[in-house]
């Protein structure tokens, strides 16, 4: 099959282009903040084209299971750094703290139920936190290179923190119910 591999090298491109986004990000000029904000989004576009490509053609493996979250998982949180450097007033590293607790708890569990011979049921409300995670860094992104001064609008950007934070916690206990309390 001259797809089976194709997935996961997708999801490795997503954290190679993690160190570039961070990297041109901290130039902070316009052009590199655009680059970053283009690297941003193909690294975006890549997570939702190896779960195609991986469905078309029936590709899962176990390195896939693996790497998939866990490409997801250090651009996400590369962007939140990121900003909670430019703005930390804003993006505060409580914020940042819970998210990346709550993807280690995640990752845990995975390890866990495959340890067990089991599969760890993915929740589609991560999957939307994961969406709505990549949806407010598109938005900061966009602010950032054209105004960063709407950035510093506390009540928009630190509500949208709140929510991928609320958004992290409630997707947790929605993967604890899935796969530990109606399973049985």
């Amino acid at each position: 099959m001259k797809f089976r591999y194709l997935p996961n090298l997708i999801s490795f491109s997503r954290i190679i282009i993690s160190p570039i986004f961070i990297y041109m990000m901290l130039k902070n000029t316009f052009y590199f903040k655009f680059f970053s904000m283009l690297f941003f989004f193909l690294g975006s576009l890549s997570d939702a084209l190896d779960g195609y490509i991986a469905r078309k053609f029936n590709i899962k493996t176990d390195l896939g299971k693996y790497i998939d979250p866990l490409a997801d998982k250090i651009l996400i949180i590369s962007g939140f750094c990121i900003f909670s450097y430019y703005y930390p007033h804003i993006i505060k590293v409580w914020m940042i703290v819970i998210i990346v607790l709550r993807d280690i708890l995640t990752m845990t569990l995975r390890n866990f139920m495959i340890n067990k011979n089991s599969v760890l049921i993915t929740s589609k409300f991560a999957k939307g936190k994961t969406f709505f995670q990549i949806l407010v860094m598109h938005i900061l992104l966009l602010l950032h290179i054209y105004n960063p001064a709407y950035i510093n609008n506390y009540n928009f950007s630190y509500f949208l923190m709140l929510l991928c934070v609320f958004f992290s916690i409630a997707s947790t206990f929605h993967y604890i119910m899935i796969n530990f309390l109606l399973k049985k």
